[in-house]
């Protein structure tokens, strides 16, 4: 019996494969959503940025011509600033390869930032045809699954919401401090 008890202290003293799977996924998921986060807030300002730009009369009008396109003909709209804005992001690439880390870093934020203003725009006005297409319906359906479950493990993190307590908790104390500053806005 006391052999067996130690060879169970052995085995407990080592984690078990699930926590290390938990571990490296933790790991790997923080900055993933971090990605993910920053990716869909840039994606949103850039979507109301060129809605906005939408209303000028010119490109009312494309607005108006893509988004009656066929599926296919939407996929092909949907795909080329993507496709125009590679060899930028290449380019980019090519920059920090060869020493020129902030140029080609400020080559890929300015790409990043044009193509997403685009492809959020154009992927707004194709989505209805696009999701007529049965491979790209399951795509955006496994791809929204995946984002939702990678939030909610992300939300459920202790740090994330120790975090999100402290931004809230932070943003009474600016209001606080700017109601006894200026006064309360009536």
């Amino acid at each position: 019996m006391h052999a067996r008890s130690a060879a169970t202290i052995v085995t407990n003293d080592v984690p078990p494969r699930s926590l290390l799977r938990r571990i490296g996924r933790g790991l790997f998921a923080i900055p993933l959503a971090i990605w993910v986060f920053l990716e869909e807030w840039v994606w949103d300002e850039m979507l109301a940025f060129m809605a906005w730009i939408g209303k000028l009369p010119p490109v009312h009008w494309a607005e108006t011509q893509i988004a009656k396109l066929p599926p296919y003909a939407a996929l092909i709209a949907f795909v080329i600033p993507a496709a125009v804005l590679l060899p930028f992001k290449l380019a980019a690439f090519w920059l920090i390869a060869h020493g020129h880390a902030i140029y080609g870093f400020w080559v890929f934020v300015i790409a990043k930032i044009v193509g997403t203003a685009f492809l959020a725009r154009i992927f707004s006005l194709t989505k209805p045809a696009l999701l007529t297409i049965s491979w790209f319906k399951r795509a955006y359906l496994a791809i929204t699954g995946w984002k939702e479950r990678l939030y909610a493990y992300v939300r459920a993190l202790p740090a994330y919401q120790r975090l999100r307590e402290s931004a809230h908790n932070a943003k009474l104390r600016i209001k606080a401090w700017w109601r006894e500053m200026f006064g309360h806005p009536q």
